[in-house]
């Protein structure tokens, strides 16, 4: 539907441009056209929001991301339905959209878009806001920005159903973003801090499960690295008891699968010494009392893999004494059962090995086709270490004989084809720069990329660096299709913030690509995405000569941030000549900039524009004068 896409559009527009900017007042305009277009067939034209659709007109739209990705946005800023009523003026619109487009955090602060909205100014666009409780519904990282928010509000009103069914969404609402955030967030930091000190002194079961929750959340968020201070973490977790603290730990030794080394590193280092020779103990002896823990194969080779790296040595000794416990029991006479996985594994390894020492073509023939199944198997628990000795070997048998590459092609395209179908999935596994820079070839085409890419919108780094890795001769083919996509801003932008985590010398020849094909707002995106790529300097400081202001502004403060970039960039804004005046008002800009980003280093160089001579001159010396006085408290 065009409304909708104009409305997206003119949205991205409220966020890059002031409320008064001519750019953003022009788009505006044009999709008043569109809203007025639409209202002989349409009167009132009410859109009513989901979580994850829009209702217009008896139909729902949903499951394409334009559709997906405004109903998200409604949905955060408490919006249940939007109201259009014939007689729209252009203020009224201007008014709505800068609205919706502040930060979420910011529009619950102010009591919602319909407090922000003033009513008597804006009687053609009614709002109507979302239940409070909908808002557990909500998902991603997003989220983070009500949550603190919410939890204020419910101990401001003292709503007890709403602390309550805080309390007991807590651990799924934590878990909606990382624990990371409560170090760098101190905002929200604080608000979930009283959000439990007040459970603690209402309803302490729910603060020891909440707080139980929070801890196990710290010890999955593999963000948390071992550099960062802890003491803002600590303090959440001061008031659990040792015994829960020793459960908690055994729970999640027990039941996540992703525990390792850096948990337990980390649960170390948020209890002191006099802490955890009170945990120790009580841990060893919850292991001897669960006999059933002994005869289980996956949870020794856990606790053993625990301390089987060499980073592993940071683990305190105490827990080290009663995790052995496990290693070190016998297994119980009769309780034997065959552990079918571990069998599985060894063979896979034999395989391997068998593999890697065979000379003989024919021989090595067999090996490979025994291994494909094993290697199926590996791919189907999606093992990516297993895999990556597998590829590992491979990789030694072909360097070591060229001719050995026909007898290996199947399980060398059987993993491509996995890495290459995995790097396109939502949710990516492990760490697939490894596999990405050991594939050599493609096993699934150009055309199959460009349809998972254009058609589906399946874009992220992994995916774009394969591209470009097995397709480069293909560069105009992409460059069309980008075109063909141009509209779709989301899409671009999406694309754009891919390429500047793709390492690739392509990646800026597409970003200019971009760029010059581009409106402002996805022209700034990819502004922002260019440092760290080869040469991206020069790109920037070309920008520098654009004559729209705000590209100028975006493209300085990047080159600002690096000392030699800066010079360079500061000669390119401040020392043009102007003969006649004709750069006069070009070079009034730039002052203005460096003034806005308080570039103090261009001191020397606003002197010398002070200075210049010639009547035409007047307002640039005295701007650059101005500016001197404001910074140094004199003239020059």
């Amino acid at each position: 539907m065009e409304f909708l896409k104009g409305l997206r559009m003119v949205i991205n527009n409220a966020s890059a441009y002031p409320k008064e900017h001519p750019y953003f007042r022009k788009s505006v305009d044009i999709f008043k056209q569109k809203v007025d277009a639409l209202f002989p067939f349409l009167n009132p034209i009410k859109i009513d929001i989901t979580s994850k659709s829009l209702f217009i007109d008896g139909r729902y739209w949903e499951k394409e991301r334009l559709y997906v990705d405004l109903a998200s946005m409604f949905h955060l800023r408490k919006i249940k339905s939007i109201e259009f009523k014939e007689g729209l003026s252009l203020q009224e619109l201007i008014d709505f959209l800068s609205s919706i487009a502040l930060p979420i955090r910011e529009i619950i602060k102010q009591g919602g878009i319909k407090y922000i909205l003033d009513v008597g100014k804006t009687a053609h666009v009614n709002i109507q806001e979302l239940d409070y409780s909908k808002l557990l519904q909500g998902e991603g990282e997003e989220v983070k920005d009500i949550w603190g928010y919410l939890f204020k509000e419910a101990l401001e009103d003292k709503d007890l159903e709403k602390i309550n069914k805080l309390a007991d969404n807590f651990e799924e609402i934590m878990g909606k973003f990382k624990v990371m955030h409560l170090l760098e967030d101190e905002e929200l930091r604080t608000d979930t801090y009283n959000f439990l000190e007040y459970l603690k002194t209402k309803e302490k079961d729910k603060f020891y499960s909440c707080t139980k929750g929070l801890l196990k959340l710290a010890l999955r968020d593999k963000n948390i690295s071992q550099g960062i201070p802890l003491d803002k973490l600590k303090i959440f977790f001061k008031d659990l008891n040792k015994d829960d603290l020793s459960q908690t730990l055994l729970d999640e030794i027990l039941e996540n699968k992703s525990f390792n080394y850096l948990s337990l590193t980390l649960f170390s280092k948020l209890f002191d010494e006099d802490a955890h020779k009170q945990i120790a103990p009580l841990l060893e002896e919850k292991i001897k009392s669960a006999e059933s823990l002994k005869t289980d194969p996956g949870v020794r080779k856990k606790v053993k893999e625990l301390f089987s790296t060499p980073e592993s040595s940071s683990i305190s000794a105490l827990y080290r004494q009663a995790l052995n416990e496990l290693l070190e029991a016998d297994v119980l006479e009769g309780s034997f059962s065959l552990d079918r996985n571990l069998v599985h594994i060894n063979y896979y390894f034999l395989l391997i090995n068998l593999l890697v020492a065979e000379k003989d073509k024919q021989n090595l023939s067999l090996i490979s086709e025994r291994l494909l199944p094993e290697c199926n198997k590996i791919i189907e628990e999606k093992n990516l270490e297993n895999l990556k000795l597998l590829l590992e070997a491979l990789d030694k048998k072909i360097k070591e004989d060229a001719a050995f590459g026909s007898v290996l092609e199947k399980l060398e395209e059987r993993v491509s084809n996995f890495i290459e179908n995995m790097v396109f999935e939502k949710e990516i596994l492990g760490d697939l720069k490894y596999f990405i820079d050991k594939l050599k070839k493609s096993s699934l085409g150009f055309d199959f990329y460009i349809n998972k890419i254009f058609d589906e919108g399946r874009v992220n780094p992994y995916v774009l660096t394969l591209l470009l890795k097995f397709f480069p001769q293909n560069l105009p083919h992409i460059y069309e299709d980008l075109e063909k996509k141009h509209s779709d801003i989301d899409f671009t932008a999406k694309v754009v913030r891919s390429l500047a985590e793709t390492d690739s010398p392509l990646s800026l020849e597409i970003l200019k690509h971009i760029f010059y094909s581009s409106n402002n707002i996805i022209k700034i995106e990819v502004l922002r995405a260019t440092p760290g790529l080869a040469k991206y300097e020069e790109f920037l400081l070309s920008i520098l000569k654009s004559e729209d202001v705000f590209l100028r502004k975006e493209a300085l403060s990047i080159l600002a941030k690096d000392e030699t970039n800066k010079k360079q960039a500061l000669e390119e804004v401040l020392c043009a000549l102007s003969p006649w005046g004709k750069k006069n008002k070009v070079i009034i800009e730039n002052i203005m900039l460096v003034e806005e980003l308080e570039l103090k280093e261009a001191a020397p160089y606003l002197a010398s524009l002070s200075k210049r001579r010639f009547f035409w001159n007047r307002n640039v010396r005295k701007k650059a004068l101005e500016v001197l006085k404001k910074w140094h408290g004199r003239e020059d």
